[in-house]
């Protein structure tokens, strides 16, 4: 039976009130924790697995107890690992405010053992949990062990008054958890160490720096995003990519020329994708819808002047016409062989509409130079948005029918806002819109409603 040790701490323990209860509510907290771990449902799996070593079952009994089982088992008890990754996380939060409040009494050298003790202890539990093919307590104990290099590297250097440009605490910090995803392939390693480098790039954005070291995370990601092969994986991988490449781009001072880098990324995002071969149908379907809502989001920015006239072929750096040129010729050659080839088609055209419009509109209009780019941009949207409404209509697909509409609803909100002085055009862009969808829905009812 635990002993209830708020008593004893409030009791015989000293310190303010307030930071015994905070010590007592930690201590249930972290034994909490401890109990989800070692009560959870892949403990039958471990079980059933030393039985068969002991030779107390057949390995076609095993299979069978836990078919068995599993269909008991609740939904949130398959989601055990995260959930005790999160209450992992917290543990930790409350430890070091717990820490915090104490921080000043402490000298020195008690700060430093005080701050590394749980980096060590996680180390040592996640060694030993490897050891007895504890697996998953293993990856648990990894994932403590890596917040708390990250509280190592930063209090330490502050306990040591170590002065240095701030953000790279953050690249050494997913620097030290590399090993551990590369070694176990840990996904909820990958995910700390994306949002963790993602925090650094943009970081380095805001100071217009680059660091050649920041190039060993982003192949290490790549590597996984390759192995792993999910929606996740690649979204997040595309992700840091975007913003590894923008931070050249800023350091050297080289020009985006509005959405131009943007749409040359779309671009060299979904010809990437294509060499994702072991990607899901489903998955790749998923993203590259993604990438048309962003390219449709651009190009209803586009149909701003404040965008427009940032939009400028011409001043677009030679790493983003090169990226433009190699992608479209990719698509063109492996024709035949693409895999979505609406989405990546529908895609590429809206894209390639909208930069041939970028390039084009200063020798085409006359007099206010961005109007031919604001009108090709409301075309390309709609035109996007209406040949989604027909694909979704010929192949039955109500979801993307239903995506239509709402971009056709956005874009009639969007140019009442930026028309609100015009109530006549304003009036006569909700009027056919309104037309438009009533006949689309009596349409989609009439033919393919089931």
């Amino acid at each position: 039976m635990r002993i209830n040790v708020t008593i004893i701490y409030l009791l015989f323990l000293r310190g303010s009130v307030a930071t015994k209860i905070a010590v007592a509510l930690l201590y249930d907290l972290l034994y909490w924790v401890v109990e989800c771990i070692f009560m959870n449902p892949h403990k039958l799996k471990i079980e059933t697995t030393a039985w068969v070593a002991e030779g107390i079952i057949s390995e076609t009994q095993a299979e069978k107890i836990c078919a068995r089982y599993s269909h008991e088992i609740p939904p949130y008890k398959k989601m055990s690992f995260w959930l005790q990754s999160v209450a992992a996380t917290l543990a930790g939060f409350a430890l070091f405010l717990v820490i915090s409040e104490n921080w000043q009494r402490m000298g020195w050298a008690t700060q430093s053992i005080v701050v590394a003790t749980p980096l060590f202890v996680a180390q040592f539990f996640a060694l030993w949990s490897e050891r007895r093919e504890n697996f998953l307590i293993a990856e648990i104990c990894w994932f403590i062990a890596s917040l708390a290099l990250g509280a190592n590297i930063m209090l330490q250097a502050q306990i040591f008054h170590i002065s240095a440009y701030y953000p790279n605490g953050i690249l050494f910090w997913v620097i030290g958890i590399l090993p551990i995803l590369y070694l176990r392939v840990s996904t909820i390693h990958f995910f700390l160490g994306v949002i963790l480098f993602g925090i650094y790039l943009i970081l380095q954005l805001s100071y217009s720096q680059f660091n050649l070291i920041s190039s060993i995370p982003l192949l290490l990601f790549a590597w996984f995003a390759w192995a792993k092969q999910r929606l996740f994986t690649a979204l997040l991988f595309l992700f840091i990519l975007y913003f590894f490449l923008y931070t050249i781009l800023a350091h050297w001072q080289i020009s985006t020329a509005g959405f131009i880098w943007e749409y040359a990324f779309i671009l060299f995002a979904i010809t990437l994708l294509q060499r994702f071969v072991n990607l899901s149908q489903g998955d790749l379907n998923k993203v590259y819808v993604i990438f048309f809502a962003l390219a449709q989001l651009f190009a209803i920015f586009m149909t701003f002047s404040i965008f427009a006239r940032k939009a400028d072929l011409y001043r677009a750096s030679f790493a983003a016409l090169a990226i433009i040129f190699i992608s479209c010729v990719l698509l063109i050659k492996k024709r035949q062989s693409l895999r979505e080839h609406f989405w990546v088609w529908l895609i590429a055209g809206n894209v390639g509409v909208m930069l041939l419009c970028s390039a084009g509109y200063k020798i085409i209009a006359f007099g206010d130079k961005t109007l031919f780019l604001r009108i090709a941009a409301n075309v390309v949207y709609l035109t996007s948005a209406v040949v989604l409404m027909f694909h979704a209509i010929h192949g039955r697909e109500k979801k993307f029918f239903m995506g239509s509409v709402v971009a056709i609803l956005l874009w009639a909100l969007v140019r009442y806002f930026d028309l609100f002085a015009n109530y006549l055009v304003t009036a006569l862009i909700f009027g056919l819109s309104a037309f438009a969808l009533v006949a689309a829905n009596k349409l989609w009812e009439r033919n393919y409603e089931k």
